[in-house]
């Protein structure tokens, strides 16, 4: 797939060896990068997400596994599945399952966005944290999404995006320099380079939203946090 068949900057292959590079330190990362904040944004996307004792939620590009275990903090009589392409990613997000004893409440295994292995209606919700961004077919992905959720099941995607207010881009500007020397102190200089250019490709948070309609979801809307620095986008189906 060349570039412009992809909304990415580069291939799913790519990124996935990218992940697999940095992920020895990129819990370290993100906490430096973000000064800590992204908890804060697990948690709120969770709380949108409003797991219930029962229920049945898949993470899409888990990572380290962040957002499922806030998942079964809010929930803890649930059942999260956790997806990601890159292996060393999920090896990271197991060893912490184990020293968290969660059995059998989760399951971590290798999956692509765009070919969902599950059954159609097998979800009560679907999260996702700064992944959307790096998909290769977002419009695709989105079907996908919405075929595996149960009907009244809600999409959560959590994602960094480019702030619209002049006075934060400037801010923004000044730091987003130091991200990929951050990167480089923790092993991943150029993994963090790509990521400030991640960002600055990904489309306005109007323009995500109106994606989630054309696949079929209703309810569309997006909360930006941290100045819109980030945003959560939710839909259901």
């Amino acid at each position: 797939m060349n570039t412009a068949e992809r909304d990415t900057l580069i291939s799913a292959e790519e990124n996935r060896a990218m992940f697999d590079r940095i992920a020895k330190n990129y819990d370290a990362a993100n906490r430096a990068i973000s000064m800590g904040m992204d908890k804060g944004w697990r948690r709120k996307t969770v709380e949108l997400l409003k797991p219930f004792r029962g229920g049945r939620y898949l993470d899409i590009g888990t990572g380290t596994g962040d957002l499922v275990f806030e998942i079964l903090r809010q929930s803890p009589n649930v059942l999260v599945d956790g997806i990601d392409p890159a292996e060393q990613m999920l090896a990271i997000a197991k060893d912490k399952a184990g020293k968290r004893r969660v059995g059998d409440a989760v399951s971590f295994f290798p999956a692509d966005a765009l070919d969902l292995p599950m059954e159609s209606g097998t979800y009560d919700g679907i999260v996702s944290g700064f992944c959307f961004r790096n998909i290769e077919r977002r419009q695709s992905a989105l079907a996908e999404m919405l075929r595996v959720l149960k009907p009244g099941g809600l999409l959560v995607i959590l994602e960094a995006t480019y702030p619209a207010n002049p006075l934060v881009r400037l801010g923004y500007r000044l730091y987003t320099p130091l991200v990929p020397i951050i990167g480089k102190i923790l092993g991943g200089g150029a993994a963090y380079k790509y990521l400030v250019d991640s960002i600055e490709d990904f489309p306005k948070p109007e323009t995500v939203t109106d994606m989630f309609s054309a696949a079929g979801f209703s309810g569309v809307q997006f909360k930006p946090l941290t100045f819109g620095t980030v945003c959560i986008f939710s839909g259901k189906k």
